[in-house]
């Protein structure tokens, strides 16, 4: 199988070309993937709804009885609780490093030793997140099944 991608930045969509001589399992695995509906949250900003691709958030932080929800560039609010936004995102990419914050493992350029056993997440915007020592696993856990994912 050849496989080509060109990045075209003047797009309104992107999109996928598919050309097969024979519909084989593989191929139609890569239909099920690209028609997969991406996961949404719904999320308010300046008092209005947004559509928000969670692909596109680096972390959920509770803060103030209620979800912020922060991509490279804004931050948004869910009206739903920390814990209802790990069970709608469990099985994806989100897991919890403490009681207040959801990572997306995606999102994660670096993790460092930080002090008292704790851990720092360095997003791929620069900011910085710490990673309890409770949570450290899961982190770990995470980042082993990325990485399992990921093959050259």
């Amino acid at each position: 199988m050849k496989l080509t991608a060109q990045k075209d930045v003047t797009l309104d969509n992107d999109y996928v070309d598919v050309r097969y001589r024979e519909l084989t399992p593989e191929i139609h695995q890569i239909f099920q993937i690209c028609e997969r509906p991406g996961s949404i949250l719904l999320c308010e900003k300046d008092n209005s709804e947004h559509k928000l691709d969670v692909n596109d958030v680096l972390y959920i932080e509770w803060v103030d009885s209620k979800s912020c929800v922060y991509t490279k560039d804004e931050v948004f609010f869910v009206p739903i609780s920390l814990k209802q936004l790990e069970e709608a995102l469990e099985g994806g990419h989100f897991v919890r490093i403490s009681r207040s914050v959801l990572i997306n493992v995606y999102k994660v350029k670096s993790v460092s030793n930080g002090i008292n056993l704790r851990r720092t997440a360095e997003m791929v915007n620069g900011e910085k997140i710490i990673i309890s020592r409770y949570y450290r696993s899961a982190l770990s856990k995470a980042i082993e099944k990325l990485a399992g994912e990921v093959t050259v």
